[in-house]
């Protein structure tokens, strides 16, 4: 379980997150959402504790963060960055092997357990044909089942991912969410991932959070916080859920100055 308690973080002068209290339990799908710059990926890189905050805490069964050591903290918690520099030399097989570091010690040989780790990372992933092409050479869709596969082979108990499914075709999208949904399911894996696309949020994820303005404005299922109040106050839309002709929920809206104007990647309350 993690706790996060009145958390405040600040960048620079700047305070993007404002006492913001959350507590995420061992085996939850949760969806991260909210409008640009409402504080969601300083709130997951703070988790992680890749960021310091300013006040409050983030820990994991009850251990604050600062008390555990890098191979501790890496063996509970992994992030997948949204702009993390990839090593371009390197292959995939050496990439994902890079995730194994959590559970060896320095220039210790790979043992028995980071192979199998490895091994079944990569064909969780499907990259198993990628093994000798460098990183360089890799498309986006490629590169980021690569990177989701290293995060894999390293084992956290909890998954945490940055906008994972930026600048990849809904093939793509929809495969790594449901690799995702697939590892929380048989490897009890809690997955925490910062989303635009509420479609996707509200199909996949069990609970959403929504952050708005650096603060939690509601957490519930998906059903209870995407409601005509949050698309309202929050993303400054006329919204609501419906039902497409499969019986899969769907996001619809408008903005509310324009008949026909819709929000991207949405559909148009009024063309339904």
């Amino acid at each position: 379980m993690i706790a996060v308690r009145e958390l405040t973080v600040r960048l620079g002068s700047a305070e993007i997150i404002r006492g913001v209290n959350l507590r995420i339990d061992a085996g939850e799908m949760i969806a991260i959402v909210g409008p640009n710059g409402s504080g969601k990926s300083t709130l997951l890189r703070t988790i992680a504790g890749a960021l310091r905050p300013a006040s409050g805490s983030v820990a994991i069964a009850d251990t604050p963060l600062p008390k555990l050591n890098k191979r501790d903290l890496a063996q509970r918690l992994g992030l997948l960055a949204q702009h993390a520099q990839v090593p371009e030399l390197t292959t995939v097989a050496e990439h994902i092997a890079l995730g194994r570091h959590a559970h060896r010690r320095w220039l210790s040989p790979q043992t028995r357990a980071d192979l199998d780790a490895i091994e079944a990372a990569t064909g969780v992933c499907q990259v198993e044909h990628l093994k000798d092409r460098r990183m360089s050479d890799l498309s986006g869709g490629e590169r980021q089942r690569v990177r989701l596969a290293t995060l894999l082979a390293q084992d956290p108990g909890c998954m945490l991912l940055d906008e994972p499914l930026t600048g990849l075709d809904i093939e793509h999208q929809l495969a790594i969410l449901e690799l995702l949904k697939g590892v929380n399911q048989s490897r009890a894996k809690t997955v925490v991932c910062v989303l635009r696309d509420l479609d996707l949020a509200l199909r996949y994820f069990d609970r959403i959070v929504v952050i708005s303005d650096g603060r939690i404005s509601r957490e519930d299922h998906a059903a209870a916080v995407l409601c005509p109040e949050t698309f309202r106050s929050v993303f400054k839309v006329e919204g609501r859920v419906g039902r497409e002709s499969s019986g899969l929920p769907v996001v619809v809206c408008h903005k509310p100055e324009c008949l026909h104007g819709c929000v991207p990647r949405h559909r148009c309350l009024d063309k339904v």
